[in-house]
């Protein structure tokens, strides 16, 4: 299958996110509520879905979506997320917090505290250099810091994998999970050690510990580190100032693969990379 280019010019969003940097809440809420009702449905698409909805002014709309929506989809920033601004005179509210603080309480029980700090400072320090490299004359410098700080994380994450295996969601949580995630995603300057990852997350992932979205994105860059096709479609690159996905393996099924890990299809996700090339090329 051929997948067209991503042009920088374009008369309106194509995205559900797109849609959302538009203020087109009601576009955005139903593109955001489509990918919620699949099965399975798209991860954070509910939520996404229930804050359009309470930007459009749609009250019960977004509560139905949140009331829905289990606690651990929802996020730490969820009673100060001005997009739910308008819900909160409603009692409903106030149940839904309680609700989601106590489902958090319960579940942060065996949380290893420290091995969070740790993992917190170096995802921390991961996308400061990061953020650095993209930006001002001293970008060089910061490339190289940044290839210092993930030579470091590698070594840590290493030792930590090597002794523990994959964190389980009741040492970590979810967020400390996408954290280790993040870490294994830099590790390129040692693609043996991603490839051992990769296995040992598609492990947890069948044990319900990890997140497939972060098998597909890994795997995919494993694959085309080894000199081979991806297979769900997360990488792109830019060819003549335009974005196209990089050679997929079956491409005519990819959307059945991405499906059974929750993601959006592979349009979906290539309209999202396109509004977000629109909006940095007019910046």
């Amino acid at each position: 299958m051929a997948w067209p280019a991503l042009a920088a010019a374009q008369t309106s969003p194509r995205s559900a996110s797109g849609a959302y940097d538009a203020k087109d809440w009601k576009t955005c809420a139903r593109l955001y509520g489509e990918q919620a009702e699949r099965t399975p449905p798209v991860r954070g698409a509910a939520y996404d879905a229930a804050c359009c909805l309470a930007l459009a002014g749609d009250v019960e709309g977004a509560f139905a979506r949140l009331q829905r929506t289990p606690s651990e989809q929802l996020p730490e920033a969820l009673a100060d997320d001005p997009d739910l601004a308008a819900l909160h005179g409603d009692p409903r509210w106030q149940a839904l917090l309680v609700r989601y603080r106590a489902d958090n309480e319960a579940s942060a029980t065996n949380l290893d505290t420290a091995l969070l700090e740790e993992l917190t400072r170096r995802v921390d320090r991961d996308q400061e250099v990061r953020n650095r490299s993209f930006q001002g004359p001293q970008g060089e410098l910061a490339i190289q810091e940044a290839m210092a700080v993930d030579r470091d994380n590698t070594a840590w994450l290493k030792r930590y994998l090597e002794e523990h295996g994959w964190p389980p969601h009741a040492k970590v949580g979810r967020k400390g999970s996408q954290g280790f995630w993040l870490l294994a995603q830099h590790a390129d300057a040692d693609p043996r050690f991603q490839e051992q990852v990769l296995e040992m997350l598609g492990d947890a992932v069948a044990r319900g510990e990890a997140s497939g979205v972060h098998l597909a994105y890994l795997s995919d860059r494993v694959r085309l580190a080894q000199g081979r096709p991806q297979r769900y479609g997360t990488q792109f690159e830019r060819v003549d100032g335009t974005l196209r996905p990089r050679p997929i393996e079956d491409a005519d099924t990819v959307d059945a693969r991405r499906a059974a890990l929750g993601m959006e299809t592979l349009d979906e996700y290539a309209a999202r990379m396109e509004d977000a090339y629109a909006a940095d090329s007019q910046d």
